[in-house]
């Protein structure tokens, strides 16, 4: 019997623990980035030479680089 396939659009939600655990991360990063908090560091200091709000962009990134990956080798999808 042929394996059924899931088409690329479909989202499933999280069932697994390690999918949670994911899922909550990915919520966490997108929430660093929303208009609240982006006000908290849109504030002229400078730290190291770099504007605050620069830092903040940073850290974003870094902290959904660090998901994805932690995601990869769980082998969340």
């Amino acid at each position: 019997m042929k394996e059924k396939k899931m088409k690329n659009w479909v989202m499933v939600r999280p069932r697994k623990p390690k999918e949670w655990i994911i899922f909550a991360l990915m919520v966490a990063s997108l929430l660093f980035t929303i208009s609240p908090v982006v006000n908290i560091f849109n504030k002229p200091i400078l730290f190291l030479g770099l504007p605050l709000m620069l830092w903040m962009a940073i850290g974003a990134l870094l902290v959904v680089i660090i998901v994805l990956t932690v995601a990869y080798r769980w082998g969340v999808h």
